[in-house]
């Protein structure tokens, strides 16, 4: 995206600095991103955040004391936004991790028409909703998809903002929340959550046969969410004495799947028809011939990742900023590690073609471990399925007796979902 006008970004908040991260990728020019004033303490952290291009945006629950200094960032956001420049302001002012949009604050609303008024109307500002929506926010590689909505216009508020101040400012920052609201994944209830959760896992892949989609791509699997909840926040208001029995059904079941250490896409229909003999000896063959590739690049690549782990486990208390705090500190000490790997070998072998291999040999093993990992936690999970097949038969027969049941009720649920659509 690029914009040669003055921009504000405005997208939903649930992932800490990987948000503004990835919206600024997306960004052919220079974004202004503004985070919570409470990260700015220190003459370090100031510093290197401002080398970051982050502003402080101090918040009533930082203190009366604080919120003074939001004049000075107000006054910056005036000037950037005269300059034709882009800003990233999140509305919710709020950092968590939930799939709802949270009630937005003005602060936004009030930067765009102050900047309005400071230049006399004499030219427009525009503010783009954008949702993000992850796969799994917290875990490493996830998939995210990012929806942007339609530019609003700020002058055409001009009049509105002249007669009454206070009124257009609500209703402007309403506004946004009705455009945000559609791009993103909303659960009403809270309390909700964990069956959204489960009938994603066990009905998407379905969800996605039933409209002839294709599975393997993310951006249907996020058709198929949006449908999902929409059919959850229905039946809550609906019929909430069905939705609690099978929020309770499935709660069981997902004990039960830990319990016995299986995935549910491992009972599909058509994933148990795929095992046979001769998968299990195709399977056995790529794990045994990638397998020292795969020991390689632990070796040359892992411990930076551990440590980073380590760090994070103990560090973060909050669950929104532990993705970033992780991903940044992992790729800082892989930096340090391999940068030092390569110094010690070059100081050993004193050959420039071999730095060169082994170079080469580290970043590359690096990254086949990473789709190895993921390629063979898959099959160990097909092959510990045959085993309880053969040796607990009666306790695999429970589950997808179980699953069967569940899957039924969803079928239904979605039936009457459609129904109360009509």
């Amino acid at each position: 995206m690029a914009y040669n006008r003055p921009v504000i970004l405005a997208p939903n908040h649930n992932n800490g600095f990987i948000d503004p991260m990835i919206i600024g990728m997306l960004m052919r020019q220079k974004v202004r991103f503004f985070a919570r004033g409470d990260v700015f303490k220190g003459k370090i952290a100031k510093w290197v955040l401002n080398q970051l291009s982050v502003s402080p945006m101090y918040r009533l629950q930082e203190g009366y004391s604080e919120i003074k200094k939001n004049d000075k960032t107000f006054e910056e956001c005036r000037r950037l936004l005269k300059a034709n420049k882009t800003l990233l302001i999140f509305p919710e002012a709020i950092c968590i991790q939930e799939r709802r949009l949270h009630p937005l604050k003005k602060g936004l609303t009030r930067i765009a028409f102050q900047a309005l008024e400071s230049f006399d109307y004499s030219k427009d500002i525009i503010v783009i909703p954008i949702g993000i929506n992850y796969q799994s926010p917290t875990k490493f590689r996830s998939k995210v998809f990012i929806e942007i909505g339609d530019p609003i216009s700020v002058k055409e508020y001009e009049k509105a903002f002249k007669e009454d101040k206070v009124k257009t400012i609500n209703s402007f920052t309403k506004l946004i929340e009705q455009e945000l609201m559609p791009l993103m994944h909303h659960i009403d209830n809270k309390n909700n959550d964990v069956i959204v959760d489960g009938i994603e896992e066990i009905y998407s892949h379905q969800w996605l046969v039933d409209k002839h989609l294709n599975s393997s791509e993310f951006k249907n699997h996020v058709v198929a969410s949006t449908e999902i909840i929409e059919m959850v926040n229905t039946l809550d208001k609906k019929e909430p004495e069905l939705l609690a029995a099978l929020n309770s059904k499935i709660i069981e079941y997902m004990k039960l799947l830990n319990k016995n250490k299986l995935r549910d896409h491992l009972l599909r229909e058509e994933n148990i028809n795929k095992m046979n003999i001769w998968t299990f000896i195709l399977e056995y063959v790529i794990i045994y011939l990638g397998y020292p590739v795969y020991v390689l690049g632990m070796i040359l690549n892992y411990l930076p990742f551990y440590v980073a782990k380590i760090l994070a486990d103990e560090k973060v208390k909050m669950v929104e900023f532990y993705a970033s705090f992780r991903a940044n500190l992992s790729f800082m000490f892989w930096t340090l590690y391999f940068i030092l790997q390569v110094t010690i070998v070059g100081v050993v072998v004193k050959n420039w073609m071999l730095l060169f291999i082994f170079s080469l040999v580290t970043i590359f093993s690096g990254l086949f471990t990473l789709v190895y990992h993921s390629y063979m936690k898959k099959i160990l999970g097909r092959w510990r399925l045959l085993r309880m097949v053969r040796k607990e038969r009666a306790t695999v027969e429970q589950i997808m007796e179980v699953r069967s049941g569940i899957v039924e009720e969803i079928r239904e649920a979605k039936k009457l979902f459609m129904a109360l659509k009509k």
